[in-house]
Formats: structure tokens, C-alpha cells, sequence
């Protein structure tokens, strides 16, 4: 399995790039990342825990999840994320907000997300690029383990996806 994970921070843009290989098809990995019994299993960071409560993959679709940490130390952190764009299996675009338990978006907390999906030789090259409102909110992200998270998500993801293929991925 490919473990080296590419970080780019741009702060002209207020952008963080996550980027990974992962030895999954491109295929899997696309439906890896649009289905949410398949989501639900590997999103978030190691020793944490995702219940998607809504996904509909398509432009103005939404999709709502909570991310809790497996021992319970630590807050929940609710989420809504509109896609912008849905380029099967090539593109994903949304605005990924944090919010209440009501669903209300968290005011300053919207993060322009765009997710591609790239064949190659060793898989799917993956790219995660996330926007910030400004610089000090990408710093914060970064502080509070943003790059930690999408690196374990990546491990994850390519674990969970092989698992269920039978290692015939």
C-alpha cells in the first residue's frame, strides 16, 4: 500500500492540498467517497467514528455527517457539505460547513472543498484541496490536525476498500 501523503499549503489562495496515491481503482475509490455505507466506515481520523445522516451526490445535493471520537473524549463535530459539482468519477465540489446539532451552519465555517480523482499506474492519485476565508482560519485548521485527520482518512479509506475486496484490489 502507498503511505506517502503530499501536504501544500498556499497561503496566497488560503488553500491546504492533501494529496495521496492509494493502491485502489479509480472506480472503488470514487465510490468510496460517494457512498455513504462506504464514507460512513473511513471518514475522519484514526479513533474517530462517522454517521452519515444524509448524502445525495449530485449539484445542490447535501450531504450531513457527524464525526465522534471512539472513546468519547473529545467534542462531536457536526457537518453539511452542498456539492457544487459531480464529475463521475473525476470531481467532486462542496462547501463543507460545521454546524449544531440543528444542522445551522456555524457562522466563518465555510471551507470551498474540491476533491479529484486521478487514475495511475499504482491506483488513484487522490487530492483533497481545502479553502479557507482566510489565512489565520487555515492556520487554525492546521493546528488542529486538519493534515493529521486527511492522512489518517487516506489510510483508511485504502484499508477499508481493499478489506471488503478481500485484498483483491
Amino acid at each position: 500500500m502507498s503511505r506517502k501523503t503530499k501536504i501544500f499549503k498556499d497561503q496566497v489562495r488560503r488553500e491546504l492540498t492533501i494529496e495521496r496515491t492509494v493502491a485502489i481503482p479509480l472506480k472503488y475509490a470514487w465510490e468510496g467517497w460517494t457512498k455513504p455505507e462506504h464514507i460512513a466506515r473511513w471518514w475522519g481520523p484514526k479513533y474517530w467514528n462517522s454517521t452519515v445522516y444524509e448524502m445525495d451526490v449530485r449539484p445542490g445535493g447535501v450531504w450531513r455527517y457527524r464525526l465522534c471520537p471512539d472513546n468519547g473524549d473529545g467534542e462531536d463535530a457536526y457537518c453539511r457539505a452542498v456539492y457544487q459539482e459531480v464529475i463521475e468519477p473525476l470531481r467532486l465540489v462542496y462547501i463543507d460547513s460545521f454546524t449544531d446539532k440543528n444542522w445551522n451552519i456555524v457562522e466563518n465555517s465555510e471551507m470551498y472543498t474540491v476533491v479529484t480523482f486521478e487514475e495511475v499506474m499504482e491506483g488513484s492519485k487522490l487530492r483533497i484541496i481545502t479553502r479557507f476565508n482566510s489565512i489565520a482560519e487555515l492556520n487554525i485548521a492546521e493546528e488542529m490536525g486538519m493534515v493529521k485527520g486527511f492522512t489518517d482518512a487516506f489510510n483508511r479509506l485504502e484499508e477499508y476498500l481493499i478489506s471488503i475486496s478481500g485484498g483483491k484490489l
